[in-house]
């Protein structure tokens, strides 16, 4: 049984049970009888317009409601709120007129029968709809069993008063009063809940559970934001991730994020993911003949304080490695035409398959990169932070290549 089933049987029963205590409370000349059984018909409507709302929000997204209908659900719950509202006013009407001595009511055995059997009744079919409310994280279907819940305790009431009719007519009044009152109560506690929904309150409780997620798989969130919708919850997450990941190592880190959060968290419905990119401020100073040469800041940075111009060659075995990405690199940094520092560096970013060679020359500051080949994507990431590429021979010597470099830099 789904919610939509739920409500269209609680629209019938409330309608037979409506007409049972109208039709009594007029025999009787009970207001209190009188008024639940007009608060029962206002379940009718109300049973029968949060099932319009749960169908509408099933509707599939298009282009005009790229979000879907979720909201008609919270617009269903919304109008159940403001019947019960007039419920409530009406009872206490009423019941204020009772006081003023106008129709006083009589005892009724037939009356009592008929308000014990509704609430037997009553009480099952509210039962019914807290159990689906909850099961499908509806709030139109739990505003309406809290509706429903009202009725109940209206009609215990109303047995109570039709038992006190015969000692003390003004009971009928007295119950009616409190009646009344209570439905007020819950109108506005049901009304809160309902007016947050339609405001896409946040859900904290969801935020964090999300952070738990992806703490536990060691993201940093940037920016976390929650909203309601109906009996859904949606996230925007911004992310924060290395510049050096690749297109498709980032999607895969997405994706994976997206399907965690949704298959551990069920009342979530969909979750936007962006990226931002660690803290990377470039400062640009121009030198002498106008080359630019970029200082990086928020990155990590290993090795020695450069002096002067600082070149990188990758070596392997004392000798010019093939590959730009080294686990070993000739660090030379060189001024007045003079080799200021020479030593040789390990790579601690290397790794077989991803040897770095990139990261390595941001981190160590380098300004040039002297390298025998290098990949499209290690060029262009060099090249768009300054770092000058230089391709030389295969097989040349090293010490007659930095004889030579001493001679070269500008």
């Amino acid at each position: 049984m789904n919610p939509q089933t739920v409500s269209l049987i609680s629209t019938f029963l409330n309608a037979s049970l409506g007409v049972l205590k109208v039709v009594f409370g007029i025999f009787s000349n009970s207001i209190a009888l009188i008024a639940d059984g007009i608060h029962s018909s206002l379940d009718v409507i109300s049973s029968f317009v949060t099932f319009l709302g749960l169908r509408t929000a099933k509707k599939p997204v298009d282009e005009k409601h790229p979000y879907g209908y979720f909201k008609a659900e919270s617009l269903a719950g919304f109008f159940v709120t403001i019947l019960l509202a007039i419920t409530g006013i009406w009872i206490i009407i009423e019941a204020i007129k009772r006081f003023l001595g106008e129709n006083p009511a009589v005892f009724s055995l037939r009356a009592i029968f008929v308000i014990i059997i509704c609430i037997i009744l009553q009480e099952i079919m509210t039962r019914i709809k807290f159990l689906y409310g909850r099961k499908f994280q509806s709030i139109a279907l739990i505003a309406d069993a809290k509706h429903s819940r009202a009725d109940v305790l209206s009609s215990i009431g109303v047995l109570i008063g039709l038992f006190l009719i015969k000692y003390f007519n003004l009971a009928d009044a007295i119950v009616a009063l409190g009646i009344g009152s209570y439905i007020l109560f819950e109108t506005v506690l049901i009304g809160r809940e309902v007016t947050d929904s339609l405001l896409d309150v946040a859900n904290k409780k969801i935020e964090e559970r999300i952070r738990k997620i992806c703490v536990s798989h060691k993201i940093e969130i940037a920016d976390l934001k929650t909203r309601k919708i109906g009996a859904y919850n949606f996230a925007e997450l911004k992310i924060k991730l290395p510049l050096k990941l690749k297109v498709e190592e980032v999607g895969k880190i997405t994706k994976n994020l997206e399907e965690k959060l949704l298959k551990n968290i069920p009342e979530l419905k969909y979750v936007v993911i962006s990226i931002e990119p660690y803290d990377m401020k470039r400062s640009v100073v121009v030198g002498t003949l106008g080359r630019k040469i970029c200082e990086e800041e928020g990155f990590e940075k290993i090795g020695p304080e450069k002096i002067g111009e600082r070149i990188i060659i990758p070596i392997k075995e004392n000798k010019i490695n093939d590959k730009f990405g080294s686990r070993e690199y000739l660090l030379l940094d060189i001024k007045d035409q003079k080799v200021q520092r020479k030593e040789i560096l390990k790579n601690p970013y290397f790794e077989k398959d991803a040897p770095k060679g990139t990261r390595f020359a941001k981190a160590v500051r380098a300004d040039k990169v002297f390298t025998v080949q290098i990949g499209p994507n290690a060029e262009q990431n060099l090249k768009s932070i300054g770092i000058e590429i230089r391709l030389i021979k295969p097989n040349q010597n090293l010490e007659e290549l930095i004889n030579s470099l001493v001679s070269q830099v500008d």
